[in-house]
């Protein structure tokens, strides 16, 4: 697969999402959410992998909070770089995601690459507390610049959410949902062996499952 052609659907389909205006992308967001939260994936799902929004991203907000209110664990992701090694250039070149616990009483922090993560509180023990595995959550929303009608999703190129889920062989979980506006639906996008495809999207406009 030519990464040139990602590139280029990646250029294309980013445009299309920082174009939005503030107040479509909000009402957007709020009918994305709710979509989801109507449905029986999330409401049979306790814990529950978002995401802290970024470059026109869906906003999560409302989902994170209903999250709270309906007594649901969230978790969001936090980017690591390599073992033995440090910098945005490391993680970007070979970076790992750990899901971390989010509730209302987490602060947050910029991370490597500038989204906010929650910082790790500390035991009375002094030893961090343990991030969830991702094969223990229910639920992964995930956001995404592309996916086209077989559940291929285009991600922004680094790889996260894909060395997260290699792997996973047979294992149920976590059930990999993606969170998107309805402009950044194509028929078909360029894909590789090694791209983690989604299992359902949400729009403001639909949901579909594969």
């Amino acid at each position: 697969m030519s990464q040139s052609e990602k590139a280029q659907w990646r250029w294309r389909l980013r445009a299309a999402r920082q174009s939005i205006p503030a107040q479509q992308a909000h009402a957007a967001a709020q009918a994305a959410c709710l979509s989801l939260i109507n449905h029986a994936l999330w409401q049979r799902a306790r814990s529950i992998g978002l995401y802290q929004p970024g470059d026109g991203e869906i906003d999560t907000q409302l989902l994170i909070e209903h999250a709270w209110q309906a007594n649901k664990s969230v978790y969001l992701p936090v980017i690591r770089p390599p073992r033995g090694e440090a910098g945005r250039k490391a993680a970007l070149r070979a970076g790992r995601l750990v899901f971390r616990r989010f509730t209302p009483h987490t602060p947050l922090r910029r991370g490597l690459l500038g989204i906010p993560e929650p910082i790790q509180p500390l035991r009375p023990s002094g030893l961090a507390a343990a991030s969830i595995a991702i094969a223990a959550l229910d639920l992964l929303v995930m956001p995404l610049v592309g996916v086209d009608a077989a559940g291929h999703r285009l991600g922004m190129g680094a790889g996260f959410y894909d060395r997260a889920l290699a792997g996973r062989g047979r294992f149920r979980r976590p059930f990999r949902l993606g969170l998107a506006h309805a402009c950044q639906q194509v028929p078909a996008l360029p894909h590789d062996p090694w791209d983690e495809p989604l299992e359902a999207c949400v729009t403001d406009q639909t949901i579909t499952t594969w």
